[in-house]
């Protein structure tokens, strides 16, 4: 069934806002941000997509895929980085509003997807297209597929059934932690009678069989590779205060979505006549928002045990918790808020949708309007991401390689990762980059590159052009070509941005080590 305000069909309009919403933040991203992310994440997702590989020292490869492709098509720049960044938000979101029709709540689907749009992973975090953002399509999708399954019939060719194993797989290959999503959408489907029936089913065997297929790769990769990516969780998990990160991840709900939380619950007092009351209905309905109704309540475990399950395993100590994991968590709190909390039937519903939509719309406008103040603040404030000269240092780099070994291509730079990845994102694409030292078992697995036999580049940005300082690279690349018998030789190079958008004059250094395989010797492969 259409929802309609006055004359306006909101379903039909759905996807052009969502449209409006993705250009609305690709343009304040380009008034506001000078640079990618300040800690090299975006450029570190080129830098796997560089070739094509079934893992990465870090994490799972389809963020790396996905990038790589992205660029083979769209020119190299930060506003092309940050359109994927919100496209992926825009599938991510179209993908809530389809759970929402097949639950049942196709009138409130719209207004479920515009509170979800305000969230702050759908909104200001999202720039940053990284391991965490990129579930944010994915999630959504997987639990469609999921909901979608149980309602084929075995007359069916189990179309969804196959696809749900191939999105939850795809779903872990993006980032491991969507283990929390198959764990949980498998315990809630305790909770429904299609649920139970779906588990006694072939249907979770046949989508198992799909998800190990999609998997196994990636499986094969880390055994060629010792893990290496579970080795790196393990290092993040050391020196964490566990129950203050506990204390955070219990209460991220409240903040991540506190203004679509704010929103809906003001709106659910609209049935009071006064506003002393609606105020005490508000603080109320904070609380009832996340009620539950009961064993049977399946949208309330879909939506819910991903986050439960997650603070189990930290508080069981198998994980240390960090705040970012919970960017994908809440893909469905805004329908379980206003199952909750909206209670109108007919046309009220209707205006409650309205009201929503005009919501939006000054939210939109209140980014372009925020977006230039924000780049003041941080050019007055002397932000060193604001300042970092990322573009101006790979053309600075590169020309002065090429004038201090004009018979030498560049073929790799390691160094400090991913701050290096700028000389191929904004330099040459064809020069491969390495994270740290060119032998060491991270760079081996993301590159097959013989870079013994190329010349390469291990960059040291200095002082505030690293991300982030202080760092060791200067000192454990001098002692590497010393242990090596190669001799240290260096470029640097000094660049600023300028423009009228860059008030205060901020040189920043980059330290380029020089690796020529004919100068002493090639360092031995073992």
């Amino acid at each position: 069934m259409r929802r309609k305000v006055g004359a306006l069909d909101l379903d039909r309009w759905l996807l052009p806002v969502l449209i409006l919403n993705l250009f609305v933040w690709v343009v304040a991203r380009f008034i506001s941000d000078t640079n990618l992310d300040p800690y090299g994440d975006m450029l570190e997702n080129f830098a796997w997509g560089q070739e094509f590989s079934w893992g990465t020292h870090k994490h799972p490869p389809l963020i790396g895929w996905v990038t790589g492709l992205w660029f083979s098509i769209l020119p190299r720049n930060d506003t092309a980085y940050h359109l994927l960044s919100y496209l992926n938000v825009l599938l991510g979101l179209v993908g809530v509003y389809r759970v929402a029709i097949v639950l049942g709540f196709a009138r409130v689907a719209v207004p479920t997807v515009l509170l979800l749009a305000m969230a702050l992973p759908y909104s200001t975090l999202a720039v940053k297209f990284n391991a965490n953002a990129i579930l944010l399509s994915l999630w959504p999708w997987v639990v469609f597929g999921w909901l979608k399954s149980q309602q084929e019939t075995d007359t069916n060719v189990n179309t969804w059934t196959i696809l749900f194993g191939v999105l939850g797989g795809l779903a872990l290959l993006g980032k491991y932690y969507s283990g929390v999503l198959m764990v949980g959408l498998l315990l809630a489907s305790f909770s429904s009678k299609d649920g139970r029936h779906w588990l006694k089913s072939y249907k979770p065997w046949l989508s198992g069989i799909v998800f190990t297929l999609i998997l196994t790769p990636h499986i094969l990769w880390l055994f060629d590779n010792s893990f290496i990516s579970f080795a790196y969780i393990a290092a993040q998990s050391e020196n964490r205060a566990p129950y203050r990160a506990l204390l955070k991840f219990a209460f991220v709900p409240w903040l991540y979505w506190l203004i679509p939380l704010l929103i809906c619950a003001w709106i659910g007092t609209r049935q009071e006549q006064s506003v002393i009351a609606r105020i005490r209905r508000f603080f109320k309905n904070l609380v009832l928002a996340w009620y539950c109704q009961g064993w049977n309540d399946t949208l309330f475990w879909m939506v819910m045990l991903p986050w439960m399950l997650t603070l189990l395993f930290g508080i069981l100590g198998i994980v240390a918790l960090s705040l970012p994991w919970a960017i994908p968590l809440g893909f469905g709190f805004p329908l379980l808020w206003i199952r909750n909390l909206w209670q109108a039937e007919g046309d009220e519903m209707a205006n409650y949708s309205g009201s929503i939509l005009r919501i939006f719309c000054v939210w939109l406008v209140l980014i372009l309007i925020v977006s230039p103040i924000f780049a003041v603040f941080e050019a007055k404030r002397e932000s060193a991401n604001y300042y970092r000269p990322r573009a101006e240092a790979a053309e600075a780099i590169i020309q002065k390689w090429q004038e201090t070994l004009p018979d030498n291509e560049l073929h790799w730079v390691g160094g400090q990762w991913a701050e290096n990845g700028l000389v191929a994102f904004y330099g040459n694409p064809e020069i491969k980059i390495l994270p740290g030292l060119p032998d060491s078992e991270a760079a081996a697995a993301v590159s097959s590159l013989d870079w013994r036999r190329k010349p390469g580049l291990i960059l040291c940005p200095r002082r505030k052009a690293a991300t982030p300082p202080p760092f060791s690279c200067p000192g454990d690349t001098t002692r590497w070509l010393e242990e090596n018998s190669l001799p240290v030789r260096t470029i640097e190079v000094r660049v600023q941005k300028n423009g009228f958008r860059f008030p205060v004059e901020w040189e920043f250094e980059y330290l380029g080590y020089i690796y020529l395989p004919k100068e002493g010797r090639t360092v031995d492969d073992s």
